[in-house]
């Protein structure tokens, strides 16, 4: 009986680290997601209403820190996430 509850414990076990690992990489992809809806937003105001590049600068370096810190681009594929716009 014992080594039944310890297969299960271990499973429980197993089970919990996926999901925090699955919920970290939610934030993660979240994250990312809302830094270049901010960049989008900086970008367009930048060239329609003349707006300062500093914003743009700031959310590109956050961006590049959120990539070395969890990888590139958050996308299934490499054509899901963001790339070069026109060449797809």
């Amino acid at each position: 009986m014992s080594g039944f509850l310890d297969k299960a414990k271990e499973k429980a076990r197993e089970t919990v680290a996926t999901g925090k690992q699955k919920a970290d990489e939610f934030q993660a992809n979240r994250a990312q997601s809302d830094l270049y809806k901010q960049l989008g937003a900086a970008y367009y105001a930048e060239q329609r209403q003349g707006a300062s590049h500093d914003e743009v600068s700031r959310l590109l370096t956050a961006l590049d820190a959120h990539e070395r810190e969890h990888g590139p681009s958050t996308g299934d594929s490499p054509t899901d996430g963001p790339g070069p716009v026109g060449l797809a």
